[in-house]
């Protein structure tokens, strides 16, 4: 199509010149100077052509290399994307082990305060057993005392002091109730001295379980520090090649939409090119022109005019400035998405990642920073998408038109849903700081037919 454009222009301009007054040319000079200006306008349209084709050539094919490497990276791509689903799995893996420690230690805990508890009754018991002992042991040294001071009665001296039978009866059962007394209290003595020793070895086999359960918590605590270091290092690991994938697509992303805009300023000065040799050789319709742009600017602007006093005034309340509601669709009408708020951070394009996890090829513009400020959509058109990611956090798409569509990121909070017809100037959302972000702000982004692409042309003028 391209190549006919001269041709075209060519017999156009050729039909100018033979339809136009010739009163001024006279027969064959007429003639003559209409062939030679005729040959000459086709001498420089093959020279421009010539040039336009070897650098539109030239173009098209470092586009193709760049496309080749970008196909080559998206291979290497998927190799990293197979390494970060098995570091992903093995992080998962850390989380179940780290999860049954955790439910080993608590139970450790629990196991460690029964026999703290059991530590204290046991103590409890072996101080009373122990101070029973000590009591009946005072006891028998007071009886042993009494005995050594004053003598011990013997069945013989009963018989020979008794006075009667009856006498030596009394003083028989006198005698063998002390005796019994003695004998009893010896074998409770005995008895309290066996629980104290029964305690003692109590407490001994508490506090050997105490001190194993200790052990055994301290160990798991280890193991627990050693596999947090461990899914540490992998995460950090994970973050390295989401890093590399980031930086690797959009340096190839950037470099082909760079091309591509290279091959159309080739063609667009090309266009203009042709538009300035053919305005040369129309220089007789000059004044038509004029006035035909003239007529037609003026019934654009009464049109416009028309189209303002009939548009539906309807102000949006919850935006700053009550931003007008209207159904606006055309990308060189936009508004600002952040009413109030015209403060620009990062740009689109390439830039040291903010945080971890961000790109290194920003897609939009970072806008504002009041928390809970209302974002605009900047035309009006359908919500496709209203929800949350972990990159993007809470975050709506909306379509204008066929393949073009505006993006509005870490919102605090979402106020439209998927299907929605929104007007341009109605709130969206408020912002906010969610998924990968360092504070409260708007990224706002504009696609292409699924090609984020920079916002600058279509609201750069109203920063």
């Amino acid at each position: 199509m391209k190549k006919n454009l001269y041709r075209i222009l060519a017999v156009l301009l050729l039909a100018v010149f033979v339809a136009s007054p010739v009163s001024a040319v006279l027969g064959s000079d007429y003639e003559s100077k209409l062939d030679k200006v005729k040959k000459d306008y086709e001498k420089q349209i093959n020279d421009a052509k010539n040039a336009y084709d070897k650098q539109l050539e030239e173009a098209r094919a470092r586009k193709k290399e760049l496309e080749e490497s970008k196909k080559r990276s998206e291979q290497l791509l998927a190799e990293y994307s197979r390494e970060k689903e098995s570091i992903e799995a093995y992080i998962s893996e850390l989380d179940l082990r780290l999860n049954d420690i955790m439910l080993t230690i608590f139970e450790l805990k629990e196991k460690i305060a029964e026999t703290e508890d059991d530590l204290k009754t046991a103590v409890e018991e072996l101080t009373a057993a122990e101070k029973q002992r000590d009591e009946q042991y005072a006891t028998m040294k007071a009886r042993v005392k009494y005995i050594y001071e004053n003598g011990e009665t013997t069945y013989l001296d009963v018989i020979l002091n008794a006075g009667s039978i009856a006498d030596i009866l009394n003083q028989l059962e006198y005698v063998s109730s002390i005796q019994a007394y003695d004998n009893a209290l010896l074998e409770r003595y005995a008895k309290t001295c066996e629980v104290v020793s029964e305690r003692k070895s109590v407490l001994e086999v508490t506090l050997d379980n105490l001190s194993t359960l200790q052990e055994q918590e301290e160990l798991e605590q280890q193991t627990v520090q050693e596999l947090y270091d461990l899914k540490a290092a992998e995460i950090e690991k994970l973050c390295e090649k989401m890093d590399i994938e980031d930086e690797l697509l959009f340096t190839y992303i950037g470099q082909i939409s760079g091309q591509e805009e290279e091959i159309d300023s080739i063609i667009d000065a090309e266009e203009q090119r042709i538009a300035e040799l053919e305005t040369k050789r129309k220089a007789e319709e000059d004044k038509l022109r004029e006035e035909e742009e003239k007529r037609r600017l003026a019934e654009q602007r009464a049109a416009e005019h028309q189209k303002t006093n009939t548009k539906n005034k309807v102000y949006d309340p919850d935006a700053i400035n009550y931003v007008v509601l209207t159904d606006e669709t055309d990308p060189y009408e936009m508004i600002w998405p952040l009413p109030g708020d015209h403060r620009t951070y990062s740009k689109f394009g390439p830039r040291k990642a903010p945080t971890k996890g961000a790109s290194t090829y920003h897609q939009g513009w970072d806008i504002g920073g009041e928390f809970g400020a209302p974002i605009v959509s900047v035309l009006a058109g359908k919500v496709i998408a209203a929800t949350y990611s972990s990159s993007a956090g809470n975050y709506v798409k909306v379509e204008h038109r066929d393949g073009f569509v505006t993006a509005y990121l870490h919102m605090s909070k979402i106020k439209v849903e998927v299907g929605d017809y929104v007007k341009q100037g109605q709130t969206l959302g408020l912002c906010g700081s969610t998924g990968v972000s360092t504070g409260p702000h708007l990224h706002f982004g504009v696609q292409i037919n699924g090609t984020y692409v920079d916002p600058n042309p279509y609201i750069g003028h109203l920063e």
